[in-house]
């Protein structure tokens, strides 16, 4: 069965009006970016009887949203690299909604877990020796950064960054930049404030640098362009499976929200 494209915002609110019914599982938050998506040619749906796929178009593979009524009702998927992700509560996504998935043709990949923190609960910020921050100002940095965010996160679960969006980040000073005393760079961090929050988006270090709390550094530095008074809000989301990175964050004051994403890929 071949996706078909929505041409129109009202296509897709036809559409989850159609399969949004009592009882059902959905991981669709598209609302606030459905518009932008359709314009672009970007979102296409596939619709059973009782069960919906919205799938997202991106950098070689689709995101896939889900209306779920009917477990009992599979839809054959296209030969295309997919990925979807389960949000939930607790220490596990919920079994039902993981095995229709399986049933679909996908498996578990990488789980993800939010947290959060105010400023006063932070632990004081510790010196890096050897090593100087700064906000991003050339392109040549900005490029640099995306280039190794792109290269060392799992590319599902992972938010890609295209290289045209580097004047952007430059201009909202959104890119920290780790270097050596001799300008050599180590490593970058993204972020941006948004639900009256300072998110860390994407935080990454060159594999010769990583031992030397390179990445502690980065993020107390973030910490820093955040801070307004002691009730400064922080949020990120870090990988159950990045032991180190899970460690720093709850040293740091960190702390789990409960909320967590499964996701789930097709190849």
């Amino acid at each position: 069965m071949k996706p078909q494209k929505i041409e129109t915002y009202e296509q897709y609110i036809q559409l989850v009006e159609r399969y949004n019914r009592k009882g059902r599982f959905t991981n669709d938050y598209l609302q606030n970016e459905a518009a932008d998506i359709i314009i672009h040619d970007r979102l296409f749906a596939l619709c059973g009887q009782d069960n919906a796929l919205m799938l997202v178009q991106k950098e070689g593979f689709y995101r896939v949203y889900y209306y779920i009524n009917n477990a009992e009702e599979l839809l054959a998927l296209p030969e295309s690299e997919l990925v979807t992700e389960i949000l939930f509560r607790g220490q596990d996504a919920p079994e039902a909604e993981v095995q229709w998935l399986e049933h679909m043709g996908f498996k578990k990949n990488l789980v993800r877990d939010q947290y959060f923190a105010k400023y006063a609960s932070l632990t004081q910020p510790i010196l890096i020796e050897g090593v100087k921050i700064e906000i991003a100002t050339a392109i040549e940095d900005a490029l640099w950064a995306i280039k190794l965010f792109n290269a060392s996160f799992d590319k599902w679960s992972g938010d890609y960054i295209p290289e045209a969006q580097a004047p952007l980040l430059i201009q909202e000073k959104a890119i920290l930049i780790a270097k050596d005393l001799d300008g050599n760079r180590l490593g970058a961090l993204q972020f941006e404030m948004r639900q009256g929050a300072c998110w860390l988006n994407h935080v990454a270090v060159m594999p010769e640098a990583r031992g030397k709390k390179i990445g502690r550094g980065l993020t107390e530095a973030y910490i820093e362009q955040g801070h307004v008074d002691d009730n400064s809000r922080y949020m990120l989301w870090v990988q159950r499976q990045n032991e180190s990175a899970v460690t720093m964050y709850r040293n740091k004051g960190f702390a789990p929200m409960n909320k967590s994403t499964l996701s789930m890929i097709t190849i």
